[in-house]
């Protein structure tokens, strides 16, 4: 497994967001999608954290207290990771304001704008994810192996489809969990049906899938000598 460049990473992704953030407001007419720089906001959150995660793990000397600051870290991140993915749910706003779009029976222009707006900024929070979700499976990788952090991924992945539902069908925010913990474990029960289980085992395999791409496009096409492991590392 290739070790991530975090700092050249943040810089793209903040080169991204700053075009799709200049791209929104070129085709901005109305005020109603705003909400979708402050998702976009919040996608970034797990990045920052695991990036994080990477460089105190890294800089602190071992023992309790790096342990506990990884770990404090490490739950923060996994409470804020559904963030990213969560903004490919937004998508559903272009079919509640479908009236905006349909002039004489016919689709303006302006619904391919925003579909396309919408669209980028949803893989932008779909790559901040994925990619704190790679910083944090390097980690586990260099100190349990590769099996368990891709059991790690899975879970996370599976974890971040349930954290979606909460997000959008319930309107749940990552920071309940502390401010409301009460309400939020009250939910558990009310939220697990049939098709709120299949809607997150969707939304899991989704990220689990996009995640695997992005792994394949970091470490593919590369031969035997060029390879990571724990005990030596190649940018």
């Amino acid at each position: 497994m290739k070790k991530l460049h975090s700092g050249k990473f943040v810089l793209s992704m903040g080169l991204l967001s700053l075009i799709c953030t200049a791209l929104y407001y070129a085709f901005r007419n109305k005020t109603y999608f705003d909400f979708l720089l402050w998702n976009l906001f919040l996608a970034w959150i797990p990045l920052l954290l695991a990036v994080a995660v990477a460089e105190l793990g890294k800089r602190l000397a071992p023992g309790w207290v790096r342990s506990a600051v990884v770990i404090v870290l490490g739950a923060a991140w996994l409470l804020f990771f559904p963030n990213a993915p969560y903004i490919v749910t937004d998508l559903i706003h272009l079919t509640l304001q479908k009236a905006w779009y349909v002039e004489a029976g016919r689709w303006t222009f302006r619904y391919w704008y925003d579909l396309l707006t919408m669209l980028l900024i949803s893989w932008n929070g779909f790559l901040l994810g994925v990619g704190s979700a790679y910083l944090v499976q390097y980690q586990v990788m260099r100190r349990f192996g590769g099996a368990v952090s891709w059991l790690f991924v899975a879970a996370v992945s599976m974890l971040g489809g349930y954290g979606i539902l909460l997000g959008r069908e319930y309107r749940l925010n990552s920071w309940d969990a502390l401010t409301d913990a009460k309400a939020l474990l009250s939910l558990i029960g009310e939220s697990l049906n049939g098709q709120s289980v299949l809607f997150c085992l969707l939304f899991g395999a989704v990220i689990l899938i996009v995640h695997g791409t992005f792994y394949v496009v970091m470490n593919g096409g590369w031969h035997a000598e060029d390879r990571d492991y724990p005990s030596t590392y190649r940018l």
